[in-house]
């Protein structure tokens, strides 16, 4: 047995609240642990529970000498138990432990073993899902003194890793206890901030969490707006406090802005009561909005990002507006480009520029290099860089400036480098969709539907492409041509009859 006198490498917290057998489970697989028992304590706090979860662990208690259990009443989170784990905590470590959850045989010898070895303050545990077939794994390498950024420590701020329990208590760290979710957030943060050297332990899946059939995982439920606005705002004060201006403060930056923040716009804002609405926005505009990143709205879609412009600038009842708006079919104004028309007062309040489709533009403007028709098919190649767009399917959309519609033609047909090649069957041009209208044609970039970025396709100023022509054909013509400002316009004429052709997917 241990002495007294020596501590545990580690102490494993962990708060419960009617975890029934899979608390049974996660204990038998700390029972079972390589790293021999004496090295490890077991700190179990029940949440209050009703479903005889404490005199289980009573029981258990008398067999399993390296564990103690707490009893307090119901708080709703895991922040209280945690915290009162910490305050009971002996071990040079801690690490902290879902009840769903188990460890693998070896897991807490491996981590400590790495933690001991390279004087590391935090030892990143290679993670796998139960019950989520499409869940990615994270750490897949072993890496000894990982970057926050280039090593993909800060996507993953679970606090389920193995951390040096004096960098905790020299920060007198706890987890907010006026949040419900988000709190683990905050700590990890302000643990990897400090941390003097962070390792990442890859190979082997060491921690395995669940996803429950019922989807009662706590991480899994709906945030109110008041948890959604203190963890956005304490994030990034972390953020700014540990970091200078620059591009690595806004890579930090970035899943508040991409993650934490658009989904709080939506339903938790609409069922929020009118005070806290005020609140939310008031500290969203005074603290947050004002460390947005530049480039981070290229990351959102076309309605998450009018919801962030608007909760930017406006106020409660312009983003209820907004809301309302968004519920239904998004109509386009008429312009040069395609832009949204969301009613008198948000247009007033969001510029064009900020209600265009796919805005921002891509970063470069893709160039036409020939646009040709052979075999009854429109054949547009198109030169862009695609390392300055965003990540998605690039496909080709036409915007009718005369009759405001927004329509998909469809993904490239191949591709040879920066060069992007579109065969659009010139039957499906000639429907009466575009009848009579002026197209300017956009390479648009979507992902999982949604449009990310639409640039108009420009045509290079020192030429026409000489394929840019007229073409009569049975069925109508079809012209190629160029706008005032250089961007790329197909006209369509076509006879007053012909057979009724298929609608185009809208896009939007």
């Amino acid at each position: 047995m241990r002495s007294a006198s020596v501590p545990p490498a580690v102490s494993v917290i962990i708060a419960t609240y009617n975890a029934g057998p899979l608390l049974a489970d996660a204990l038998d697989a700390l029972a079972v642990q390589s790293l021999p028992s004496d090295l490890i304590e077991i700190l179990v706090v029940d949440d209050g529970s009703t479903d005889g979860t404490w005199s289980y662990l009573t029981d258990l208690e008398r067999t399993r000498p390296n564990i103690k259990i707490f009893q307090q009443p119901h708080s709703g989170g895991p922040s209280a138990g945690r915290n009162r784990g910490l305050s009971e905590a002996s071990g040079s470590y801690v690490f902290f432990h879902d009840a769903d959850d188990y460890l693998g045989p070896d897991a807490l010898r491996r981590l400590v073993a790495v933690a001991e070895q390279q004087g590391s303050d935090i030892v990143v545990a290679r993670v796998s899902w139960i019950g989520r077939p499409d869940a990615e794994r994270r750490s897949g390498r072993t890496v000894l003194d990982a970057d926050l950024l280039n090593d993909g420590v800060w996507r993953a701020l679970t606090p389920h890793k193995l951390i040096r329990r004096s960098l905790i208590e020299d920060l007198g760290l706890r987890f907010c206890d006026d949040m419900v979710q988000g709190e683990d957030q905050v700590f990890m943060a302000s643990c990897m901030f400090a941390a003097r050297k962070i390792s990442i332990l890859g190979g082997r899946d060491l921690y395995h969490r669940r996803l429950l059939p019922d989807g009662s995982n706590l991480s899994r439920q709906r945030q109110t707006l008041i948890n959604k606005q203190l963890t956005a705002s304490r994030m990034v004060e972390l953020v700014v406090a540990n970091s200078t201006p620059g591009p690595r403060r806004d890579r930090l930056l970035q899943r508040v802005f991409v993650k934490t923040l658009p989904p709080a716009l939506g339903r938790p804002f609409m069922i929020a009561e009118s005070a806290e609405r005020q609140e939310f926005l008031d500290v969203m505009q005074a603290q947050v909005f004002p460390h947005m990143p530049p480039l981070v709205l290229g990351e959102l879609g076309d309605r998450q990002r009018l919801r962030m412009l608007t909760a930017r600038v406006g106020s409660p009842r312009d983003l209820v507006k907004l809301n309302r708006v968004l519920r239904q079919p998004l109509m386009y104004g008429e312009g040069e480009l395609p832009t949204y028309t969301l009613g008198p007062d948000l247009d007033r309040l969001l510029s064009p520029e900020d209600r265009q489709v796919g805005a921002p533009r891509l970063a470069s403007p893709p160039l036409l290099c020939e646009a040709s028709l052979s075999r009854n098919r429109l054949i547009i190649k198109v030169n862009v860089d695609k390392s300055s767009a965003p990540a998605g399917q690039l496909s080709l959309a036409a915007w009718f400036r005369g009759r405001p519609d927004f329509v998909d033609l469809g993904p490239e047909a191949s591709r040879a480098g920066t060069m992007l090649t579109f065969k659009i069957s010139a039957r499906r041009l000639l429907h009466d969709e575009f009848d009579s209208s002026d197209a300017v044609l956009l390479l648009q970039a979507e992902r999982k539907g949604t449009i990310m970025a639409a640039s108009p396709i420009m045509i290079p100023s020192d030429s026409i492409p000489p394929t840019a022509r007229t073409e009569e054909m049975r069925n109508g013509r079809i012209q190629v041509g160029a706008t005032p400002r250089g961007s790329m316009v197909v006209t369509v004429k076509r006879p007053r009859r012909l057979p009724v052709w298929h609608r185009p997917r809208l896009a939007g």
